[in-house]
């Protein structure tokens, strides 16, 4: 049986949202955040892929992914129980600027290590918690990640390849014709898709425009990005989605503007992609702040 659990909390103090799960098989489709997401795992263990290469976390273990870094998650056998943080990218870099200004990196999606990992669960798990002690708790155990596990950055932009992450370990990729008119047309097909205006973003005419095949900027869109076309544009409305809720718009209005068909389909799709419907969400968003 099909086992889920989703405890949120949010503030305005915090640094983005922190999650608590307890799951039984259960499987989080592909997806990605915008946020850095970082976990700390209290029992179980989990498989999953992240940017194309598998990963197994165990008790003990930290996952840190970076944003919009595709991936899967979930348990498959027996329970699985972790703390979660998304944490906004400007509150981390400010962080990782201690370290290195041109920007940080890990070297290993999973992090074998018990102390740090005991750390970031008691600053993700407890309830009861101040949003101001959290938010000290959380800082304190991502300088604490950053000063043991993080290198410098490779230099050069890198924004544009979120699905780098891991990248390294996989040696099943296959090489997609027109490399070079593949990049082009993925970067303005994916420029058009966030644009808000996913009329203009139709893949054939971008295709067209570039020299190549339809199926062929499909792949080259899937490599680079992590998900084809489609997917892609789901999992960027949910994010968008996301960041509404946060200020307190109407599910109805939110579906409107991020261009899903009702309230139904953004909870169906926010459901598949964040494990609770997006009401769980905003009861922890209507709780009173914490002292």
């Amino acid at each position: 049986m099909t086992v889920s659990r989703f405890t949120w909390y949010c503030g305005a103090e915090l640094p983005g949202e922190v999650m608590a799960a307890a799951l039984e098989n259960y499987q989080f489709e592909p997806h990605f955040h915008d946020a850095w997401s970082i976990g700390a795992i209290a029992e179980g263990s989990c498989s999953f892929s992240c940017a194309g290469a598998r990963h197994a976390a165990h008790c003990g273990e930290l996952v840190v992914i970076p944003p919009r870094a595709v991936h899967t998650g979930g348990a498959a056998d027996g329970r699985l129980c972790y703390g979660m943080a998304y944490i906004e990218p400007a509150w981390f870099d400010r962080h990782a600027t201690l370290f290195d200004r041109g920007g940080v990196q890990f070297e290993r999606i999973v992090i074998a290590d018990e102390a740090l990992c005991a750390q970031w669960i008691a600053a993700l798990a407890q309830s009861g918690m101040s949003d101001r002690a959290r938010t000290h708790a959380l800082s304190a155990a991502l300088l604490t990640l950053l000063a043991r596990y993080a290198s410098p950055a490779p230099p050069g932009p890198a924004a544009d390849t979120p699905n780098a992450a891991g990248r390294a370990e996989r040696t099943d990729a296959e090489p997609i014709a027109h490399p070079a008119a593949g990049t082009s047309a993925s970067t303005e097909l994916r420029g058009l898709l966030a644009s808000g205006a996913p009329a203009k973003a139709d893949v054939t005419t971008v295709a067209r425009r570039w020299g190549i095949h339809r199926t062929t900027l499909v792949k080259h869109f899937a490599q680079r990005y992590g998900l084809p076309p489609d997917a892609w544009l789901r999992n960027w409305r949910i994010a968008r989605a996301k960041t509404l809720m946060m200020h307190g718009m109407p599910l109805a209005d939110i579906a409107a503007l991020t261009g899903f068909a009702d309230q139904a389909h953004l909870t169906r799709v926010f459901k598949r992609i964040h494990g609770s419907a997006p009401g769980v969400l905003r009861k922890a968003l209507a709780r009173p702040p914490q002292g």
